[in-house]
């Protein structure tokens, strides 16, 4: 009993462990919130083709072709009949962030609200001065949102 347990658990560590690091491909790659990815629907998934991400916030939904990410997301057992990542939590992908991505981290420790899945979005966008591209890249309708990406000339 304890080994199938300790098997279990195993798996389950090891699963968390893959949909950790999609999930942060996903975010590295399309500039979406991390409650977007973290909302994944299997209803919103077309095998080999394509994921819609509804869009939070009033922005416009985020559509994932890339054929590697899809192909791991082909292989993700459904734990879930909804979520593709039910057992994901923006607390266990905060810590999974802070611990493997703190390169990028660094770059918004300056910043109010620096949330730190954010800064796949601002390292997306940190070259860029023109707030209606920023928005357009982060897939942002409001205003508020290309100035508060914008680097700032005391930012490195």
């Amino acid at each position: 009993m304890n080994k199938l347990f300790l098997r279990i658990n195993f798996v389950n560590e090891k699963e968390n462990l893959n949909h950790l690091e999609l999930i942060c491909r996903i975010l590295e790659q399309y500039n979406c919130r991390s409650c977007e990815v973290l909302s994944a629907k299997w209803t919103n998934y077309y095998q080999g083709k394509y994921l819609i991400l509804e869009g939070a916030k009033h922005s416009s939904n985020v559509v994932i072709r890339d054929r590697e990410i899809l192909k791991q997301i082909d292989k993700l057992h459904h734990f879930d009949k909804d979520l593709i990542f039910p057992f994901v939590s923006y607390y266990k992908l905060y810590r999974y962030v802070r611990k493997n991505y703190s390169h990028l981290i660094s770059t918004i420790k300056k910043r109010k609200k620096n949330r730190v899945t954010h800064s796949f979005r601002y390292e997306s966008v940190k070259n860029i001065d023109n707030d209606e591209k920023i928005r357009d890249i982060l897939h942002h309708r409001s205003i508020k949102s290309g100035k508060f990406y914008k680097h700032s000339k005391g930012d490195n």
